[in-house]
């Protein structure tokens, strides 16, 4: 799972890369419009977000289809077959030559890769407690942050090659191939789940099976249950981890394409603007993995973990918002710093629809729910920062702020909202120590329909 996503996060973000090594140039995503006083140039850049905003379209669109494949069929298969396939299509960029063609392109890219997430997301539901789920995700959702570290200082390395391409067009044929390569290691490594999964005797089955059925979430099934669908959709746990991901998506989102070209603005040159990604990835991954350690100590952490990280970051888009152009560029960056935090909140979220959610065709739908939320925040970010002009991006760091206080507020809520539902639950039921269970997992039922079910806050 941690390769699988380390390639998708690295893959997705190539084009940021590219940016250094005259795609906008060679593709006419970019046009100056004017120069500042000290004469810097101010730029359009609305192409270059159309480009990233696309591929979440394509995410948008394959999130649903994926998921239902992988619920009918072998996930291992699905989630294999569409890193085969992204990893082609990341090599076919090499092949763009226009702006159209290259929307296209990353249409493309973000169907296939729009598989992994979501269903990476049940599969921790197999395997793992749900007290353990946060930091088992948190392993492979962290990733994003590895992948940061990594590809600056790589992708320059790849831009240096001479030969008769571009300069940005071997970092798409040389990173596409390792990925197709993985995704058959992926499709004859990546279990399914302990009721089937050829690499466990029967007494580690009975084991892996005992553990799904402390989780209290139901069974796992392949036939697909109307009413959990139709739960799915109305239930405002659902839609709680879906704003959250959306809002901290557009933070994120931005950060992925323009955060490169933002460090740039700062008074940067192109190497050390590559170079300077790599803390943000480094301090993404670190606050990921500590935020999900924290949760795997101390239960019933969160939304307060949540609100933590989110009010931190509010810091750093304040510092960028509010001093622009004018502040000091060490001041800027360490703003930038600041706002990769938060990006520990959406796992966080995404944790939270894994653990809080019963019945195996509701968490596929909820699953995929969850991560249209990351679809349309990254449309949003991209898009607020591309209609701003650079260097200041004045709309995009304000509208990170508003985003942030609104996840803020979400979080606060929906602790409460389940802090008070849990506690009905102990009036009727009886709380853990002296509760009768009135079901068996292989039930499916839904977390409304399983009375026992308790949420984690």
């Amino acid at each position: 799972m941690m390769v699988t996503y380390f390639l998708q996060a690295y893959d997705k973000g190539i084009l940021s890369s590219s940016t250094q090594f005259g795609i906008l140039d060679d593709l006419h995503l970019s046009k100056v419009i004017g120069h500042t006083k000290s004469g810097k140039a101010i730029t359009d850049n609305k192409k270059f977000a159309n480009v990233s905003m696309i591929f979440y379209i394509g995410y948008l669109v394959g999130t649903y289809p994926m998921m239902l494949l992988a619920q009918r069929y072998s996930p291992s298969r699905v989630l294999g077959g569409a890193t085969i396939i992204w990893g082609a299509v990341v090599m076919s960029t090499a092949g763009c030559t226009t702006y159209a063609g290259l929307m296209v392109n990353r249409v493309f890219l973000g169907v296939f890769e729009s598989a992994v997430a979501p269903g990476f997301t049940v599969l921790v539901t197999f395997w793992w407690t749900r007290e353990e789920q946060a930091l088992r995700l948190s392993f492979w959702y962290s990733c994003v942050g590895l992948a940061t570290v990594v590809s600056p200082l790589l992708n320059y390395a790849l831009g240096q090659i001479h030969s008769h391409f571009l300069p940005w067009k071997p970092l798409f044929l040389i990173l596409g191939a390792v990925t197709v390569v993985w995704g058959f290691v992926l499709t004859f490594t990546l279990p399914d789940d302990p009721l089937k999964t050829k690499g466990l005797n029967e007494d580690e089955r009975k084991i892996a099976i005992a553990r799904l059925e402390r989780n209290r979430a139901g069974t796992i099934n392949h036939n697909f249950k109307g009413e959990q669908i139709k739960e799915a959709f109305t239930d405002y746990k659902v839609w709680s981890s879906a704003l959250i991901i959306l809002l901290t998506g557009v933070p994120s989102g931005a950060l992925g394409t323009f955060g490169t070209l933002v460090i740039n603005g700062f008074g940067y040159n192109h190497f050390h603007s590559l170079a300077l990604t790599c803390p943000i990835g480094a301090i993404t991954f670190v606050s990921i993995m500590a935020a999900g350690y924290l949760n795997r100590r101390v239960p019933n952490m969160r939304y307060i973990t949540i609100l933590v990280t989110v009010l931190i970051s509010m810091a750093g888009t304040l510092i960028c918002w509010i001093k622009g152009p004018t502040g000091h560029k060490g001041l800027l960056y360490a703003g930038i710093l600041l706002l990769a935090i938060q990006v520990a909140a959406g796992g966080l979220a995404v944790s939270l629809a894994a653990s809080n959610i019963a019945g195996h065709t509701k968490k596929s739908m909820v699953s995929a729910t969850t991560f249209v939320g990351y679809c349309v925040g990254n449309i949003i970010g991209p898009n607020i920062f591309g209609a701003s002009p650079a260097p200041v991006y004045h709309a995009g760091f304000m509208g990170s702020t508003i985003c942030l206080a609104l996840v803020a507020v979400i979080a606060t809520a929906s602790y409460i909202a389940l802090r008070m539902e849990n506690a009905r639950r102990d009036r009727r039921t009886g709380e853990a120590s002296a509760r009768v269970y009135h079901h068996h997992f292989d039930e499916d039922l839904s977390d409304k329909q399983n009375e026992d079910y308790r949420y984690i806050l």
